[in-house]
C-alpha cells in the first residue's frame, strides 16, 4: 500500500513537471530560477522516502538520491557534449534533480520512457511529411516519462 503523503508529493511533483513542460515547449529553454526553486521540493524526496520506508536508514536514501542526481547530471552532460550540444543545460539541471527523487534505476527507466515518447512523437511527425524537427523541447517527454514512471513505482 502506497502512503498518501507520497502520492500526494508525485502529484505536486508532476504539477512542477508541468510547468516546466509547457514553459519549455513555448520557449525552448528552462530557467534556472524555476530549477533552483524545484530544488528545496526535491531535497524533500529522501526525507519523506525515509519516513514511508522506516526500514531502511537515512543514510540509503541520501546515498540513493545523490547517486541520481550525480548519474543524471553526468549522463546528460555527456550527451550533451557528444551531440555538440544535443542537449540544453536546463534539461541536464532538470534531470539531475529528478535523479534526487527517483535514484538511479528509476531516473534510468524514466530517461528511457521519455526518449522512447519522443522518438514515437518524432516518428509520427516524420509519417506525416511535417517540417523535420531540428531543436524539440525535451521536458515535455519528461514530464510523461516521469508520470510513467511515478505510476509504475507507485501502483503495484
Amino acid at each position: 500500500m502506497t502512503s498518501p503523503l507520497l502520492l500526494t508529493y508525485h502529484a505536486l511533483t508532476l504539477l512542477f513537471l508541468a510547468g516546466f513542460a509547457l514553459y519549455d515547449k513555448r520557449h525552448h529553454r528552462i530557467r534556472n530560477a524555476a530549477l533552483l526553486a524545484f530544488l528545496p521540493w526535491c531535497l524533500l524526496s529522501p526525507l519523506l522516502m525515509y519516513f514511508t520506508f522506516p526500514g531502511l536508514s537515512p543514510a540509503y536514501w541520501g546515498i540513493r538520491s545523490a547517486a541520481g542526481f550525480l548519474a543524471g547530471f553526468v549522463l546528460l552532460l555527456a550527451v550533451s557534449l557528444a551531440t555538440n550540444g544535443g542537449i540544453g543545460g536546463g534539461d541536464i539541471k532538470l534531470v539531475a534533480l529528478l535523479g534526487i527523487l527517483f535514484g538511479v534505476s528509476g531516473l534510468m527507466a524514466t530517461l528511457a520512457l521519455s526518449c522512447l515518447y519522443a522518438l514515437i512523437h518524432l516518428g509520427i511527425r516524420k509519417a506525416f511529411k511535417k517540417k523535420p524537427a531540428e531543436n524539440i523541447p525535451f521536458a515535455p517527454y519528461l514530464f510523461f516519462g516521469c508520470a510513467r514512471a511515478m505510476l509504475l513505482l507507485l501502483v503495484p
